[in-house]
């Protein structure tokens, strides 16, 4: 019964150690990928204040090419 306590305690402890160091590695490699987001969507300005849009999305139907909808027959409840 011993052995086998000391067994369990062994592989938990073996377990934490492991789970520690590849938690660790998960946030450093966590934190390397924000860092390279960062610097290649950073942008800088331009002195004279001009501002660049990379992106101008498609232009959507107005409202006045709405020609009515269907017919639908009323009849009052009383």
């Amino acid at each position: 019964m011993l052995k086998f306590l000391l067994i369990v305690i062994l592989i938990f402890y073996v377990l934490y150690r492991l789970g520690g160091f590849f938690f660790r590695m998960l946030i450093i490699n966590a934190q390397q990928r924000t860092q390279q987001n960062h610097n290649t969507s950073y942008q800088p300005r331009d002195k004279d204040g001009n501002i660049h849009i990379d992106y101008v999305p498609k232009q959507t139907k107005s409202k006045s090419d709405f020609k009515g909808g269907d017919y639908v027959d009323y009849e009052e409840v009383k």
